[in-house]
């Protein structure tokens, strides 16, 4: 069993108290990421969780300037509260997707912005992940790191630049 199938078997047992332990710090990276690399078009919330990040949006007025949000996440217990969240906020513009970001279900470049927040620390290869997110958006892909993993230079040598760093991530856009 690989690391992914590991944290999405933890993600289905804690999902119910995902907000309350990571709220704060998950709109943290949001406020100082939103900043420079404003959502537009139809984006991508890769990992989505549940759906803090369109909360976030919405309540900074972000959520005007998307034409569809695509929330996807392996966890079906994790979609569950993001698919009540985008019930409420956004009915008409949000699709909701289960799925693997090593395997995104999306044509070429039918992205202009995407996101995956606290992702990559959770996947069996990083660089299927990398891949994906390049293969399906046309415009800035933002993806954040703990600070403790190895990876930094990796994402470096792949064309990453670092946008900003969080109290526990490092933030890179490309």
């Amino acid at each position: 069993m690989g690391k992914g199938h590991v944290i999405r078997n933890r993600y289905e047992a804690t999902f119910k108290g995902y907000d309350e332990l990571y709220r704060a710090e998950q709109f943290e990276k949001y406020a100082v990421t939103l900043k420079k690399v404003r959502p537009r078009g139809r984006i991508l919330d890769a990992g989505c969780g549940t759906g803090l990040l369109l909360e976030y949006m919405r309540a900074t007025g972000f959520i005007d300037y998307i034409d569809e949000y695509v929330c996807l996440d392996y966890s079906w217990g994790m979609l569950s509260i993001a698919r009540w969240r985008t019930q409420v906020i956004c009915p008409d513009k949000c699709l909701l997707v289960g799925g693997n970001i090593e395997s995104l279900p999306f044509s070429d470049k039918s992205f202009e912005v995407s996101y995956a927040f606290t992702v990559l620390d959770l996947v069996d290869s990083i660089m299927k992940a990398l891949d994906e997110l390049r293969r399906v958006t046309r415009g800035s892909i933002v993806v954040t790191m703990l600070k403790t993993l190895p990876y930094k230079d990796l994402l470096i040598s792949k064309g990453y630049s670092v946008l900003a760093v969080s109290r526990k991530d490092v933030i890179f856009v490309v």
